[in-house]
């Protein structure tokens, strides 16, 4: 009876534990069930370089057949010269967020241009300057230039906002370097797929 009694005992203090490192790893409430919904009557378009970048990552996707899902969202205006994104980000049921990254769409080949860094400007986080992604990514190098930002995304999402400032390494300007503002990708696995 003694050994019953510890089994419950070791039993009722690891299933809090399990539960709080699931709820610690489950950064968004992924309650969206997929589904068809009516497209509202008053859309804002994405984009040109937001609809080409989704075209070329789901051209990757099906050719290698990777069962990652992949959101992408415009960014608004924030301050002068500061893009912005919800934190309040959709997923469905079973998902965990995998990456975020910001792309920046650079006129002409992105091997040409000088190292950009981004700054988040958001009010409350310490002001972070990001270097650009070089590593391998499942979206395109015709996208744009890549920033991760998977951490900072998490650690903001109590301000409901996330914002950026975007700085050429050289004294060049930003604003005649991006073909369109750049545009968050968001990758979620489920909770049964690897990580790779």
């Amino acid at each position: 009876m003694a050994w019953v009694r510890w089994f419950w005992l070791q039993w009722g203090t690891l299933c809090p534990l399990l539960a709080l490192l699931f709820a610690q790893d489950s950064l968004w409430d992924c309650s969206e069930k997929d589904s068809l919904v009516e497209v509202p009557v008053e859309l804002d378009m994405p984009s040109e370089c937001m609809l080409g970048c989704t075209a070329l990552t789901y051209r990757r996707i099906m050719e290698t057949q990777d069962r990652t899902t992949v959101r992408f969202k415009d960014s608004y205006s924030g301050e002068p010269e500061e893009y912005c994104w919800s934190t309040k980000i959709k997923c469905s049921v079973g998902q965990k967020l995998h990456r975020a990254i910001i792309v920046l769409p650079v006129d002409g080949p992105v091997e040409n241009w000088e190292p950009f860094r981004l700054q988040i400007s958001s009010t409350e986080t310490i002001e972070e300057i990001l270097h650009q992604h070089t590593g391998p990514s499942l979206l395109p190098s015709d996208c744009g230039l890549h920033f991760q930002i998977t951490e900072q995304l998490v650690r903001s999402r109590a301000q409901l906002v996330l914002c950026v400032r975007i700085f050429p390494q050289d004294s060049g300007s930003v604003g005649t370097a991006l073909r369109c503002p750049p545009f968050l990708v968001t990758t979620w696995k489920r909770w049964n797929q690897g990580e790779g």
